[in-house]
């Protein structure tokens, strides 16, 4: 049975309430992307298990392009990449959205050293055109390739830029359905569903706003509350409120966070480069920084 060229997902003429469906089977794109394309309207569809998609793309054994971005970066995403187990590489996109001011390659170690991984890392603008060439070139070396990473990370918006495709491209999560196998000349390269690990949102650019803790007011983060003493710096999406007030409430966790960590985010990381102590609402997971020196 055919397969929309937009998505991936098989397509049917039976039933419009399911996925792929479509009025027509000779139609290239089910109606959903079709909705996306034409008319940018969001429509809900069930997520895919990542577990599923980890052990599709370990069984498939491929050279793997994981892509993920500069705020998306933390434990939860580094470890879905460990899981994949044959060769990769792990490649940032939006790289046009980082602060001038911070080096990539001192940022590319620190990633390195702070998640003990051995694999190559590639900053890239899918976007912009920035180091596409030298992602081409991994890509045409290695000849059959899997493009992975977490959904609404640029994967259908990257082969689109590479291969002149018309994979369905939008600002909503997991656009891509189901594995999408793409023949250009002597290259064969598979599109695979975004991984689900947090609300993802789009970034536009990347704020960076330095905050002095007090005790005496709740610094609201997103959904993250804290208070404490000591300067704090963060990188977060423009999209998230920062807010500081004073609430009374109660915060249940209680850290030492040492020099030069970061406490990882949904959509960012808060910076601190001298020991300071916090109490948040929720458990939180740090690590060492990845931008100081």
């Amino acid at each position: 049975m055919s397969k929309c060229l937009g998505c991936g997902i098989t397509l049917q003429d039976k039933d419009p309430n399911l996925v792929g469906y479509t009025p027509k089977l000779d139609n290239k794109y089910c109606m959903r992307c079709f909705k996306t394309i034409h008319y940018n309207e969001e429509m809900k569809v069930e997520i895919q298990n990542n577990q599923n998609i980890i052990n599709k793309i370990n069984k498939l054994n491929l050279f793997t392009i994981f892509i993920t971005d500069f705020l998306s970066l933390n434990k939860d995403v580094i470890d879905i990449f460990k899981s994949i187990k044959s060769s990769k590489i792990l490649v940032i996109n939006k790289c046009d959205l980082i602060p001038s001011n911070l080096n990539l390659e001192h940022i590319k170690e620190n990633i390195q050293n702070s998640y003990n991984i051995n694999n190559d890392i590639l900053f890239i603008s899918a976007k912009n055109n920035i180091n596409l060439n030298n992602l081409l070139n991994i890509i045409e070396i290695n000849k059959r390739i899997i493009l992975a990473g977490e959904t609404s990370s640029g994967k259908s918006t990257l082969i689109n830029n590479l291969f002149n495709t018309s994979l369905t491209t939008s600002k909503y999560n997991n656009t891509t359905l189901d594995f999408i196998k793409i023949n250009k000349d002597d290259v064969i390269i598979y599109d695979t569903p975004g991984l689900n690990l947090r609300k993802k949102i789009e970034d536009k650019k990347i704020k960076v706003v330095t905050k002095k803790l007090s005790n005496d007011f709740i610094l609201t983060i997103g959904e993250l509350k804290l208070k404490g003493t000591g300067n704090i710096t963060i990188f977060v999406s423009d999209n998230i409120s920062i807010t500081s007030k004073k609430e009374d409430i109660k915060l249940d966790y209680n850290y030492v966070i040492d020099n030069n960590s970061d406490v990882e985010l949904p959509n960012g990381f808060i910076l601190v480069k001298n020991k300071i102590n916090i109490m948040t609402n929720q458990n939180i997971v740090v690590r060492n920084s990845i931008i100081s020196k």
